[in-house]
């Protein structure tokens, strides 16, 4: 078992589905941390905190956008329409050059205006619905899952946390927008796997995906049936068989962080994918499984020359969603960073591999790269430690395209 620079306790909704009333598990936020423990199972309503909102239209624009990738992307922009002079849309939406507009949704009455989701978006998965979140303000947790709409906008996003063999509820994305839910725990993949086969290793990740979004549905019926004031049911489709993947983001840890990229690269197409000491699934670094990185990131530190025979063949595959929608945050100390930027490389993330904890990380440090490294930290949960590499959380923020007004929350 990997040695995290934090504790991960996987959690997964129990949920029994033939039963009229069915126990729910609460927990109170506590900080930015992504773990929440959880607490007696107890009926009624969720607690809340925080103060009144205001009634807020709908925000159309999302704040100003931020653009993605910087010039080394250039032309039209795969997740914002078409880009401007060079460089890609942040599919945050905004008044930015080639953003995505966030329309198609009422404003939320519960204290914050919903960005909702767009029928322009590649994955072609349009909301049928508008974002209705109307719960008082607060954070609501429900075990796993939760929303906290203390948060100016509400997205219309949903993050799936595939953690480590299992997600948490993820209190530094919900207390920016996002409504948050964990994967359930499952039995995990070994890997890499390539003994024989490129091939092994992404077909049995991509049964834990199948598996794990059918629980994850099921968890999305349930709550929309118990806190329908929360509009879980936003991102399910009509007919509520399958999840609207254009306003998913997945997310992970180590084996989680690969498991949230093969899902993004051969199973849907998504809104964000975002990788927490991820992903790996080669056996390329200089002394594979044991190497860390050194500065300069220029100087890689895995074998460029690698043979296809030590490379899952699923990172070779056409991505299903847009390369630029795809990010990752990795440790220098981690001894599985070899593998790992050789795995960002190899499927072509954008930018350059670049340390984003030293010094001042200004914004076009931030705009030019998806590949980003601490130099301080190891095999580490970022989401749930935001605060022990410098500019952690910005760089977070980017990946996940927190738009400006409900970035930094100071609740």
């Amino acid at each position: 078992m990997r040695t995290f620079g934090t504790t991960v306790s996987p959690w997964f909704l129990t949920l029994a589905l033939a039963s009229s009333t069915i126990p729910i598990v609460f927990a109170c936020s506590s900080g930015e941390g992504g773990g929440v423990a959880p607490g007696p199972s107890v009926g009624g309503n969720p607690s809340t905190s925080g103060g009144a909102g205001t009634t807020t239209a709908g925000n159309t624009s999302g704040g100003s956008a931020a653009m993605q990738g910087g010039s080394a992307t250039g032309g039209a922009s795969a997740a914002g329409g078409t880009g401007g002079s060079g460089n890609a849309g942040d599919a945050s939406g905004g008044t930015g050059s080639g953003g995505l507009p966030m329309g198609g949704s009422a404003g939320n009455p519960s204290g914050g205006a919903a960005m909702g989701g767009s029928d322009a978006d590649p994955c072609g998965m349009p909301p049928w619905k508008k974002l209705e979140v109307t719960a008082a303000i607060g954070s609501h947790i429900h075990g796993g899952a939760g929303i906290d709409n203390r948060a100016k906008t509400m997205l219309g996003k949903l993050v799936i946390d595939y953690g480590y063999q299992g997600g948490t509820y993820q209190s530094f994305l919900a207390k920016r927008g996002y409504h948050s839910i964990a994967a359930p725990t499952y039995t995990e993949c070994a890997a890499p796997d390539l003994d024989g086969s490129r091939t092994r290793v992404g077909d049995c990740r991509m049964g834990e995906f199948m598996t794990t979004t059918t629980q994850v549905i099921a968890n999305l019926k349930l709550l929309q049936s118990q806190y329908p004031e929360e509009d879980w049911g936003y991102f399910l489709t009509q007919d509520g068989k399958d999840l609207r993947w254009s306003d998913v983001a997945l997310t992970g840890l180590s084996h989680g962080a690969t498991t949230a990229a093969v899902a993004g690269r051969i199973g849907k197409c998504v809104w964000r994918v975002v990788s927490r000491s991820g992903p790996r699934d080669n056996l390329c670094g200089t002394d594979s499984g044991k190497t860390k990185c050194s500065a300069p990131l220029s100087t890689p530190t895995y074998d460029p020359n690698c043979p296809d025979a030590k490379v899952a063949a699923w990172i070779d595959q056409p991505s299903k969603t847009p390369i630029d929608r795809f990010y990752a945050l990795v440790g220098m100390e981690d001894d599985q960073c070899g593998d790992i930027e050789f795995n960002m490389q190899r499927a072509k993330y954008l930018g350059a591999p670049t340390i984003f904890d030293m010094g001042t990380l200004d914004q076009a440090t931030l705009d030019a790269t998806h590949q980003f490294f601490s130099s301080t930290q190891g095999h580490l949960d970022f989401l749930a430690q935001p605060n022990l590499a410098k500019n952690t959380a910005a760089v977070l923020e980017k990946a996940f395209a927190i738009p400006p007004e409900n970035q930094n929350p100071n609740f």
